[in-house]
């Protein structure tokens, strides 16, 4: 697995997160980048309110499947689910974050019939910010068992799943970064361990693997997690 970037490509995909927050506040609307077309827009289930939550472009050498972030109220309340669930779609029986792994589901057909469409010899990135960085999580890690290659490029992730999932997750992409404001607080959430009085289970949650970290303190914390702040904190690296 490759351990090094350039700056260029972290920085581009996440200019496509950024897109797909532009995507929801104008009603479907983005900017494509210049190089890639559109394969398709989708929308995504946060407990009964469909909403935009991404896109998937493809340009001559690459596919970029890109997921918004936490950005309406039935959003948060999902990414308050911490019970979880065995993911699916693998047979590796790991456990995940009950809330992600339902958005996920909720688009993973439209996306899936899209994907078959594409070449094995093109490279997928799977990018997201925030929530959108735990669904580009469970996104990778399904369609690398489609014999695709497959990049993670996910910032200000949370926690997405126990420890069996993070190690299959890393083992299983080509490439598999992820990008953390030091002073953002979704990073460290679910807390490794949470009780839910709900299911009366205690959860273990993991990250992927070790974060390439930044540092830059706003005036609040919704403006540590933003994804202008990240943009900043990767084109400073």
């Amino acid at each position: 697995m490759t351990t090094t970037f350039k700056k260029q490509l972290p920085l581009f995909l996440g200019n496509c997160c950024l897109q797909t927050y532009m995507q929801y506040e104008n009603e479907g609307d983005f900017t494509i980048p210049k190089g890639f077309s559109l394969l398709k827009s989708f929308k995504a289930n946060a407990i009964g309110f469909k909403e935009w939550f991404g896109f998937i472009i493809e340009s001559k050498k690459s596919v970029i499947i890109a997921f918004r972030g936490t950005d309406s109220n039935p959003d948060w309340i999902v990414d308050a689910e911490v019970a979880q669930m065995s993911f699916p779609y693998t047979k590796d029986e790991n456990e995940v974050h009950e809330g992600f792994c339902s958005i996920y589901e909720s688009c993973r057909e439209e996306i899936l019939d899209t994907v078959d469409q594409i070449p094995l010899k093109k490279t997928i990135y799977v990018t997201g910010h925030s929530l959108g960085a735990a669904l580009a999580t469970l996104c990778a890690y399904d369609i690398s068992k489609h014999g695709f290659n497959v990049s993670l490029y996910n910032y200000a992730s949370p926690r997405v799943g126990d420890a069996k999932f993070a190690k299959d997750v890393h083992q299983s992409l080509h490439e598999c970064f992820r990008f953390v404001n030091v002073y953002d607080i979704v990073p460290l959430l679910p807390p490794e361990s949470i009780y839910s009085p709900l299911t009366d289970q205690t959860y273990s949650y993991h990250h992927i693997k070790d974060a390439y970290t930044f540092g830059i303190q706003t005036d609040s914390l919704a403006g540590n997690h933003s994804i202008y702040t990240y943009l900043k904190g990767v084109k400073d690296f």
